[in-house]
């Protein structure tokens, strides 16, 4: 978790002085082992904190940040439109759209990958 943590992003902009400039993942693969048998039970638990959307007229970036900003975003929408499709029972998840989603494809149905 130190690890992650010091990988984060911070920075100052016209509305937020620490401005999260990152998502933030933490991927908890649980193994139980029967004692009495072979079979192997597998679980996988996201805990997952999200940087927030950012209107970049109002938050005054430029430069790394602008880039920054627009990956933001751009991970935010691809979530979105995968949820929209899980709302409206769609037999296509965009999961392939953003990084974001790639990680989370598991969370939205089907068959858990557990590396």
């Amino acid at each position: 978790m130190r690890i992650g943590e010091a990988n984060r992003h911070a920075a100052n902009t016209k509305q937020n002085t620490e401005s999260s400039r990152s998502h933030a993942i933490l991927m908890v693969s649980i193994f139980f082992y029967l004692i009495l048998s072979t079979e192997i039970r597998k679980s996988k638990m996201l805990i997952v904190d999200l940087a927030g959307s950012e209107r970049v007229d109002k938050s005054g970036s430029e430069g790394h940040l602008l880039e920054e900003a627009k990956f933001i975003n751009l991970s935010l929408t691809s979530l979105g439109k995968c949820i929209n499709a899980l709302a409206e029972n769609s037999p296509h998840i965009p999961t392939r759209d953003s990084k974001l989603t790639r990680l989370l494809r598991d969370s939205f149905g089907g068959q858990i990958n557990i590396p």
